[in-house]
């Protein structure tokens, strides 16, 4: 009975770990490779917060970047902002760049560097400008 008791301990707290650490969903605009690297790092570096913010404009997370080897040195960029389902993009971002020389230049440290790029853009944009500029049915008020 005590293994079976430990056993089912052991799987319970394992399940706990496996769980994604936001429990909020959300909508995203970005090129299929940023999403692939995105998701394996985890999902957006959002806060619940922050996704419930977009959630309650109706609009989605808009990434851009690039994670590149370029002659040897690992490159990456990301620039996040709001947009809602008229294609509108927000006037504000966050925006960052990550370059590193050291490590050995390969598409996994790029990828990661794109991550960290993206969490430092993520903590950049002014959540409540940036939603602000859309009504609470999601349409734009930038005219």
């Amino acid at each position: 009975m005590k293994k079976l008791a430990k056993t089912l301990l052991v799987a319970a707290i394992a399940s706990l770990s496996a769980a994604p650490a936001f429990s909020c969903s959300l909508q995203d605009i970005t090129t299929e490779p940023l999403r692939n690297i995105i998701n394996q790092q985890g999902g957006y570096p959002i806060s619940d917060e922050q996704c419930a913010m977009l959630n309650a404009h109706y609009l989605r997370i808009h990434v851009d970047g690039d994670a590149v080897v370029l002659d040897g040195v690992n490159m990456a960029w990301a620039d996040v902002s709001v947009m809602n389902a008229d294609h509108v993009i927000s006037t504000k971002s966050g925006v960052s760049t990550r370059i590193n020389r050291k490590a050995t230049p390969s598409q996994t440290v790029a990828n990661q560097l794109f991550y960290e790029a993206l969490q430092h853009a993520v903590n950049s944009l002014d959540w409540t400008a940036a939603t602000g500029q859309f009504s609470s049915s999601g349409k734009s008020l930038l005219n």
